[in-house]
């Protein structure tokens, strides 16, 4: 469906802009190679994943992913050092450090997550404990598109003339949620192992001034997800289930739903980006969801693009959930010319929602 025949829906504008000061990224440990991991999980659980694995992983083109666990048990905590918030730490300060700025020189610290390291209290107080930050802070537990809420919050924030700057951070840790026994017995589980990454990444953004630099600004977001069943959810945890008796918790993936509902979901953001005036066919790049690393061959010829101009590294650390948008658009913006035009465009399984921003280097 193209965004010109997508039905319109009620989503969320902001075109004010922001100043980029500075972007950072945090990946744990080495590349694991998608045979490196399925072998590790037949020589250490027997479960039956080669064959199948890697017909997921050809699909999907994803070849290496980062993880925050060793895949040494069944159930099993993150490494020391690469704990979520800590992870989320460490991307803040190569922001910081990009900026030319100290942490106490935030005005507030903004956290999206789906794999905080506890429910209470948020994951970015923990992140405000390693950084030593004494300021307020918020966190949004929303996944893939959790960046373009966070953005809107802080152009609000940001549009006090006195403001110092804020600092935004994805971050996931979600390959704790996977039991290495499962993926033998259950394909989603398998495509899910193979799939994912664990990242987080960051941006620090300032008010708007008359002075020369990268920008981001129309903050875009919406969903199509009314009255539906999640595409995407972590079973177990909540209010709701507070007991999980199969002993840990897990990601439910309806991947048929996802396929459907995919196509409509970038309809609706390409639809909201034009009348912002920022179509896809008028920007130098497109930064999609990092579902897969074949993104850029799908959704090109669906925007009606090149899609060289789509800006895909999916095939090297999978889909990062909250960080995929933060980390791609650092990851792109040292090999980008000045006056370059970035428009993002998120979408995310667990309600179906949508969500986007321009960027312009400086």
């Amino acid at each position: 469906m193209s965004s010109r025949t997508a039905p319109s829906l009620p989503a969320w504008r902001d075109a004010r802009p922001v100043k980029v000061l500075g972007t950072g990224a945090a990946l744990p440990g080495p590349p694991v190679s998608t045979d490196e991991l399925l072998e590790r999980i037949e020589r250490r659980f027997g479960a039956r994943v080669r064959r199948h694995g890697a017909a997921v992983a050809r699909r999907l083109h994803i070849g290496t992913r980062h993880l925050c666990r060793d895949l040494a048990a069944r159930h099993e905590a993150p490494r020391p050092g690469h704990s979520n918030p800590e992870l989320a730490a460490a991307a803040l300060r190569e922001a910081l450090a990009q900026a030319r700025i100290e942490v106490e020189d935030l005005a507030f610290l903004i956290g999206h997550t789906t794999s905080p390291a506890c429910l209470v209290p948020p994951n970015v107080a923990l992140v405000a404990d390693h950084l030593g930050f004494a300021g307020p802070f918020m966190e949004l537990r929303q996944a893939c598109t959790g960046f373009a809420n966070a953005l809107i919050i802080a152009q609000g924030l940001l549009a006090r003339a006195d403001t110092r700057p804020v600092a935004i951070i994805g971050s996931e840790t979600g390959s704790v949620y996977f039991d290495p026994t499962r993926a033998g017995q259950d394909p989603g589980q398998l495509v899910n192992l193979v799939q994912m990454g664990d990242a987080a990444a960051a941006v620090i953004v300032g008010p708007d001034d008359d002075e020369p630099g990268p920008r981001l600004a129309s903050a875009f977001f919406g969903h199509a997800g009314l009255g539906m069943k999640p595409g995407f959810a972590l079973v177990g945890g909540g209010s709701d289930a507070p007991v999980v008796e199969a002993g840990g918790l897990e990601f439910e993936h309806d991947y048929g739903a996802v396929r459907a509902m995919g196509p409509l979901l970038f309809a609706h953001g390409a639809r909201v980006a034009r009348s912002l005036g920022i179509a896809p066919d008028r920007c130098d790049h497109v930064i999609p969801h990092q579902a897969n690393g074949r993104m850029a061959e799908l959704l090109g010829p669906h925007l009606g693009i090149d899609p060289a101009r789509v800006f895909v590294h999916a095939d090297r650390v999978g889909n990062t959930g909250s960080a995929a948008i933060w980390l791609a658009l650092a990851t792109l913006r040292p090999s980008l010319a000045p006056g370059a035009r970035v428009l993002a465009l998120g979408a995310e399984a667990t309600k179906y929602m949508f969500g986007g921003f321009s960027y312009v280097h400086g």
